[in-house]
């Protein structure tokens, strides 16, 4: 836990937040209806005749914040035991930490099944949350496949034009389907392998 700490200090959190509310980060001029800047093309486009125009045949340009939705997905399994697990707790437990609640990302933890820690648009209690994961043990197969699915459908009811899944695993699967073909509804994915091998980096 005390690890945990110093290292959510150092960690600079840059990914934005999912839903309605303002997010952080890039953002690009798309139309909408609210306020902004006439788009005087596209409200001629709409516009039907009358003078004045209605009110839905008003387009507006104003700068729309880049939604991303996360997915932290731990590898529990048995070759992931003992410093390999206890890294990849640590590094998702300062992730809560530093989010101080501008981020509530799903979060599972996979071996042979699937435990999920915090499922996707709710939020647990940072120290209960924490304790569960640096309180993980390495045990068990390793489904990679499966994680994959299950992290892309905790993401899949986010209101995000991105979704991310970020994976803390050495990515040697021993049971389940290919990974590769396990990847659908997912965005992006970030491989953070704790203590990685030739083998482990080629997988």
């Amino acid at each position: 836990r005390a690890a945990a700490r110093r290292l959510a200090a150092r960690v600079l959190f840059r990914l934005g937040r999912a839903g309605q509310k303002p997010a952080r980060g890039a953002r690009r001029l798309g139309p909408g209806r609210a306020e902004g800047d006439l788009d005087l093309d596209r409200t001629l486009d709409r516009w039907s005749g009358p003078w004045p125009p209605q009110t839905d045949e008003l387009v507006t340009r104003s700068w729309l914040a880049h939604r991303r939705a996360v997915c932290l997905a731990i590898d529990s399994s048995g070759s992931m035991s003992g410093l390999a697990v206890a890294l990849a707790a640590v590094a998702a437990a300062s992730v809560v930490l530093a989010a101080d609640g501008r981020l509530a990302p799903a979060i599972i933890a996979f071996s042979g099944r699937v435990t999920v820690l915090q499922a996707q648009g709710t939020r647990r209690a940072p120290g209960d949350l924490v304790g569960e994961l640096v309180a993980l043990r390495g045990h068990g197969v390793t489904d990679l496949a499966g994680a994959l699915q299950a992290a892309a459908a905790q993401l899949a009811s986010a209101a995000a034009d991105e979704r991310v899944v970020v994976l803390l695993s050495d990515c040697l699967p021993t049971t389940g389907g290919d990974p590769a073909l396990a990847l659908t509804g997912i965005s992006r994915l970030h491989v953070l392998c704790p203590l990685p091998t030739p083998e482990s980096e080629a997988a």
